[in-house]
């Protein structure tokens, strides 16, 4: 029976919620603040959802990526790399100084730029001149409540301010 109603879930997460439109909205912070209200009021979360509609892939450029930028990056990488292996070499051995982490932070940040350079190099033809964040953006936000708890849903909607 665990069986069943563990599928159950998964074939109710692959389809639409069932039920009926309560608001839209424009943006998600205001469903998910309609969301937060309907909670407090008692609802039960299983029978809310927030759907999207009118989606959107969205790729907002942040940065520029040129061998400055990729040399910084592999330099930053190289010394963390050396910093391990300056720490490693500190507490194996039994001369106590700072002088091996220092000489591995510098060694490994020249070492990491001079590969990291070589491989941009490499690859430049291939990747794109700058870095970006993908998002997925709805024009709508739809705040949908199961049929059985729709009233109950409506009675809080009104007596939030403004509502």
């Amino acid at each position: 029976m665990a069986q069943s109603s563990r599928s159950q879930q998964l074939n109710q997460l692959a389809t639409m919620p069932a039920g009926e439109e309560l608001a839209r909205y424009k943006t998600y912070p205001e469903a998910k603040k309609l969301i937060d209200a309907l909670l407090e009021g008692g609802l039960p979360p299983r029978s809310l959802s927030v759907v999207g509609e009118g989606l959107s892939s969205v790729e907002r450029v942040t940065a520029r990526y040129g061998h400055g930028r990729a040399a910084l990056s592999s330099a930053l990488t190289g010394s963390w790399v050396g910093l391990f292996v300056g720490l490693i070499v500190v507490t194996l051995g039994v001369d106590m100084s700072l002088a091996p982490i220092a000489a591995g932070i510098v060694i490994g940040a020249g070492l990491g730029m001079i590969i990291g350079m070589a491989l941009y190099s490499a690859q430049r033809a291939g990747r794109p001149t700058f870095r970006s964040m993908h998002q997925i953006i709805a024009t709508d936000y739809v705040v949908v409540v199961e049929s059985e708890h729709h009233g109950k849903a409506k009675r809080i909607v009104q007596e939030l301010p403004g509502g």
